[in-house]
């Protein structure tokens, strides 16, 4: 009977906590503001294939975290661009899995998946879980909200007011 009700306990404490449904780990993510122009296009080329390559090429998978950054670092660039959900498909995703039907792009590509990360990193970004993953979630879904409104990149910062919350 005890291990019913430690059972039930811990499935309701589950089914009471929000739901992160998509399972995923949230990381820092890189400012990647400074990259425009042809280097955002070559950059998100790059980086919509590492993200394809390690999730399809044996030898070549990533971490949860190190997914979680390609595709959100991928995100970021795709809206700082303007890129309409089709043409991020168009032009970035159908082509890096077309590279896949190509023989050798693993061995090729398979390889620079790795400074990719870490050109991320360099930009701020981290392959480490962040500590507050309900936090992650919160800001990650206000961003989504934000580019689901017609924004692009990141949005503007909020100034501080200068007044402090107190009781």
């Amino acid at each position: 009977m005890k291990r019913f009700l430690i059972g039930a306990s811990l499935a309701g404490m589950l089914a009471a906590t929000p739901a992160l449904a998509d399972g995923k780990i949230y990381v820092q993510l890189p400012d990647l503001s400074g990259i425009t122009g042809t280097e955002a296009e070559e950059f998100l080329h790059q980086v919509v294939l590492a993200n394809i390559v390690s999730s399809n090429c044996v030898g070549y998978e990533v971490s949860e975290e190190d997914w979680s950054l390609l595709t959100d670092s991928a995100d970021i660039l795709s809206h700082q661009m303007g890129l309409t959900t089709d043409q991020y498909v168009e032009t970035y995703e159908t082509p890096a899995f077309n590279a896949l039907d190509e023989a050798g792009t693993c061995e090729i590509e398979g390889p620079t998946v790795e400074p990719i990360l870490q050109r991320l990193v360099e930009l701020g970004g981290s392959r480490d879980p962040l500590p507050d993953q309900e936090a992650a979630y919160i800001e990650w879904r206000a961003l989504q909200d934000y580019w689901d409104a017609g924004g692009t990149g990141m949005p503007p910062a909020v100034e501080p007011t200068g007044k402090s919350k107190t009781k």
